[in-house]
């Protein structure tokens, strides 16, 4: 037995011994080469708008399934030459050439925008939103099926390769089964109209997941509202920034909520006038939200509003009891999440109007944000660091700029035109370069 044992151990030992003994026939011929460093041009900044609105049915509104611009849209931009570069703009599409090539994108270089006021029987309100840089991923937060409520995606294709376009809509029910998602068409130079009552009917409240293979897009919903056989606002959707657990929205500029109370103790097709805050929370794991409404000045008093929001779905959440004033909605959650406040103006004079305002990017460094050559536009400016709330007045078609912070900053544009109201983020859009490290083996 004893020597039965000896011959194990004397076996194993054996076999650990080779293990650890073991020679390498890892086999390297000559040097291997250290990786380059390549200098990697950005593509030249692109930035696309949707155009003047657009009218279902055509020109003359009889035409089923076709959709055309009406009215007159106006630009507005503002370009900082820089080593060499130009810009060149056509149709609400401006382009950067930079043939000694340009390392310093985003809005101090190019910012644009437009506006439109419309004044139509069936098309009333003033719309505006920022050019956009196309994205191959995109989120829409904003817009209504309900009746008299109309909501048009638009797909812009500015490149020169055709794109082919699938959606992902999150109702108050969650994820949206419908025909029509996939495989939709947006031909190069191109601008594809999708009435996303087709795929979401009569839906009050939804988020939109737009993505894009082949050429990049530019996408907004053109958001209409109609009172019976009165246009009663439109405006557009335009992209939210990153999902996070914390958002902030500057720019709730509430202005008649004297009158809107009157009109929805009237009326009950008023009743969307009370501003709202939706909310989407991805993922499977259901999230509390708590947005705090803070008054820019100590004789505004703001709220709180809670929920708690079921995973994979939409939640608005009214926001009842502000006074008019100036307010910025500061917004926390368990989980990374997607916001955007509906924002209603009412004047005694013209029929209500409203603005989607997404949630700001937060931002430290230089910025440029050029105003609409018409009406009164204000920076709202919320501070990270300090809570502190600015409201600004911009002189129309002037530029401003955002000089660095060392704290992180918040800050949306409002424009109101003889009562009226619309929206632009204050983005910094760019597109990537740098140096890039290469092996080769």
């Amino acid at each position: 037995m004893f020597k039965k044992i000896v011959i194990l151990f004397a076996v194993l030992a054996a076999l650990v011994g080779g293990t650890l003994l073991a020679p390498s026939f890892e086999i390297q011929i000559g040097n291997v080469p250290a990786a380059s460093s390549l200098d990697v041009k950005a593509r030249d900044l692109t930035l696309a708008c949707p155009g003047s609105l657009f009218k279902a049915g055509g020109a003359k509104g009889t035409t089923l399934g076709n959709f055309e611009h009406v009215g007159n849209v106006a630009y507005v931009s503002q370009f900082n030459a820089s080593n060499g570069a130009s810009v060149s703009s056509s149709d609400g599409v401006y382009t950067v050439t930079a043939p000694n090539g340009v390392t310093d994108q985003g809005s101090v270089l190019l910012n644009a925008s437009q506006f439109q006021n419309a004044a139509g029987a069936t098309l009333k309100g003033l719309a505006a939103t920022n050019c956009q840089l196309p994205s191959n991923d995109l989120w829409l937060v904003g817009g209504s099926t309900t009746t008299g409520r109309e909501a048009l995606l638009i797909l812009r294709n500015t490149t020169q390769v055709d794109s082919t376009v699938s959606l992902e809509i999150f109702s108050e029910a969650g994820s949206v089964e419908a025909p029509g998602l996939n495989g939709i068409a947006v031909v190069a130079g191109k601008t594809t109209v999708v009435p996303l009552a087709g795929v979401v009917p009569k839906t009050k409240s939804f988020v939109t997941h737009v993505t894009a293979n082949g050429g990049a897009v530019a996408a907004w919903i053109q958001q209409r509202t109609v009172r019976g056989l009165s246009a009663a606002g439109v405006d557009y959707v335009s992209p939210s920034p990153a999902f996070a657990k914390q958002q902030v929205i500057p720019g709730i500029f509430v202005r008649g909520s004297t009158q809107a109370a009157k009109l929805m103790a009237a009326n009950a097709d008023y009743a969307d006038l009370v501003p709202v805050l939706r909310i989407f929370v991805p993922g499977k794991t259901n999230t509390t939200v708590t947005a705090q409404i803070v008054g820019a000045d100590s004789k505004t008093f703001g709220t709180v509003v809670r929920s708690t929001v079921n995973a994979g779905s939409v939640t608005d959440l009214e926001i009842p009891g502000l006074k008019d004033g100036n307010y910025v909605a500061l917004i926390s959650a368990d989980a990374e999440v997607q916001t955007a406040i509906r924002l209603s103006r009412v004047t005694a004079s013209s029929a209500p109007d409203f603005t989607w305002i997404p949630a700001a990017e937060k931002f430290s460094g230089k910025r440029n944000i050029t105003a609409p050559s018409a009406g009164i536009s204000k920076l709202c400016i919320y501070n990270d660091k300090t809570g502190q709330i600015d409201v600004l007045e911009i002189a129309a078609g002037s530029t401003y700029s955002f000089n660095g912070s060392d704290a992180p900053l918040y800050a949306n544009l409002i424009t109101d035109i003889n009562g009226t109201v619309a929206n632009i983020s204050v983005l910094d859009q760019k597109n990537a370069g740098g140096k890039v490290s290469v092996n080769v083996r």
